[in-house]
C-alpha cells in the first residue's frame, strides 16, 4: 500500500512537471520609468558656468520598493505586483531632477550623490520626497521639501515646500509615470529659479 501511495505522488509531479494539467502562463511583469521632460532650448542666463550636486534623495518608506504605489483613499494604497519601477526611485529621482536643471540651467556640470569628495560644486541641492504617487482619480501628486546649500555648506535657500499635482493623459500605468515626470520636471523649475535667483 506505501508503495503504491509513493507511485500515485510520483505519478501527480511528473503529470506537474511535464505541464500534464494544460499549460500555465505567468502574466508579465510591466517595467515603467521616470523621465526628464524639460524640452531642450533656452535655458536661463548665466547657468553655464555653474557646478549643481544632487544629493542623496530621501523617499518614504511606502515608495522605497520596486512596485508601483497608487492611493486609493486617505488611509489606503495599492500596490502593483505587474508594475514596477525599471530602476529604484531613490536613483531615477535624482537622475530626472539633474537632468532636468542641466536643460533649464544650460550647465553639463551637474553630478548625482554620490561623488568625488573633491569635487568642487556652487549648490548642493537637498530633497526629501514626501509624497510621490497616483491616484485611483487619474491625478500626479508630488510633495517634497528641499533646499540650496553652497559649496562651503552654508544655505543658499532655506529649507522650502514644493507640491504639485498633474493629470494623467488616460488610465494607464504609463501616461500615470509620464505623469509623474512632469510633477518632478515642476520640482525641478522651483529649484532652478531659487540657483538662478541666488546666483544673481
Amino acid at each position: 500500500m506505501r508503495c503504491t501511495r509513493r507511485a500515485g505522488l510520483l505519478a501527480v509531479l511528473a503529470a506537474l512537471s511535464s505541464g500534464c494539467f494544460g499549460p500555465t502562463t505567468a502574466r508579465p511583469v510591466q517595467l515603467f520609468v521616470l523621465a526628464p521632460t524639460v524640452p531642450a532650448g533656452a535655458p536661463q542666463p548665466g547657468g553655464a558656468a555653474l557646478r549643481l550636486a544632487i544629493g542623496r534623495i530621501s523617499l518614504p518608506e511606502i515608495l522605497n520598493r520596486p512596485q508601483i504605489v497608487t492611493r486609493t483613499g486617505a488611509n489606503e494604497v495599492r500596490v502593483a505586483d505587474f508594475a514596477q519601477w525599471a530602476e529604484p526611485l531613490e536613483q531615477s529621482v535624482p537622475r530626472v531632477i539633474a537632468e532636468n536643471l542641466a536643460r533649464l540651467l544650460g550647465t553639463e556640470r551637474v553630478v548625482v550623490y554620490p561623488w568625488p569628495t573633491q569635487l568642487a560644486v556652487d549648490y548642493r541641492v537637498e530633497v526629501a520626497v514626501i509624497e510621490l504617487e497616483g491616484s485611483d482619480d487619474g491625478e500626479a501628486r508630488l510633495a517634497a521639501r528641499w533646499r540650496l546649500l553652497r559649496e562651503d555648506g552654508s544655505e543658499a535657500t532655506p529649507l522650502r515646500l514644493s507640491a504639485h499635482a498633474e493629470r494623467a493623459a488616460d488610465a494607464s500605468i504609463g501616461a500615470m509615470a509620464a505623469a509623474l515626470s512632469r510633477t518632478l520636471e515642476a520640482l525641478s523649475r522651483d529649484i532652478a529659479d531659487a540657483i538662478a535667483s541666488s546666483a544673481a
